[in-house]
């Protein structure tokens, strides 16, 4: 029982900070006072070192000798990796599958979509958690662990580059259900093809948004991404 305890306290802490990552209480590159968390949440170091080591093994923060421990930070690279990669391994599984989503595939990605789409501004760490279920499911079901594993690699990357890059927060929240619901309907009419399309155009668009943002002029990228898949 105190196993169980210390395992949910620890758990606890891990989803306090990583909010307080997302929503910059932590900013990227700041460092990290183990001290300063064990007071706050009223606990010893222990759970705190087991929590930031979890969000290390993430990729959410970074440990330095003599330094600690810092949140990450992500160049317009990096990201665009991120999701160069996540969309190849997305578009191996739906092909796989000849692009025949399972019946509990397609109930899961549909619960995902209704709770994206009353999603606001006030609630962005649920709209990254929604889109990374939602696009975790699309590689899930081809059932290959490795993709699977290769895939979740990523995941902080894409979660933590699309929140600290993006600025409008609202739209990025309010058009979440029609992004994601053109490659549901894909995956409903059931052609391989279209639902590629459709997965290749919803990342290539998130990375058209940070290019804009941040006056990235780099049209190898482009036929970069055209030619990857």
């Amino acid at each position: 029982m105190g196993a169980l305890l210390y395992q949910t306290l620890r758990e606890s802490i891990v989803d306090a900070i990583r909010s307080k990552i997302f929503n910059h209480e932590i900013k990227p590159g700041q460092r990290i006072v183990e001290l300063e968390l064990a007071k706050e949440f009223h606990t010893s170091r222990g759970p705190i070192r087991e929590a930031l080591r979890q969000l290390e093994n993430e990729g959410i923060i970074v440990y330095a000798r003599n330094v600690g421990c810092s949140v990450k930070e992500l160049s317009f690279q990096d990201s665009y990796e991120v999701y160069l990669l996540r969309t190849n391994y997305e578009v191996v599984s739906v092909r796989f599958l000849q692009g025949k989503i399972p019946e509990k595939s397609m109930q899961h990605l549909e619960e995902i979509l209704k709770r994206m789409k009353n999603l606001t501004a006030e609630e962005f760490d649920q709209v990254f958690e929604c889109d990374n279920e939602f696009h975790e499911e699309l590689v899930k079901m081809c059932g290959m662990p490795r993709v699977q594993k290769a895939w979740k690699e990523q995941y902080y990357g894409n979660l933590f580059a699309g929140y600290d890059l993006v600025q409008d927060k609202e739209a990025i929240a309010k058009r979440q259900y029609a992004s994601h619901k053109i490659i549901y309907d894909a995956c409903v009419a059931g052609d391989c093809e279209a639902i590629c399309k459709a997965i290749k155009g919803h990342y290539w668009r998130t990375i058209g948004e940070m290019m804009r943002e941040q006056n990235v002029d780099a049209p190898d990228l482009e036929r970069g991404w055209d030619c990857a898949f």
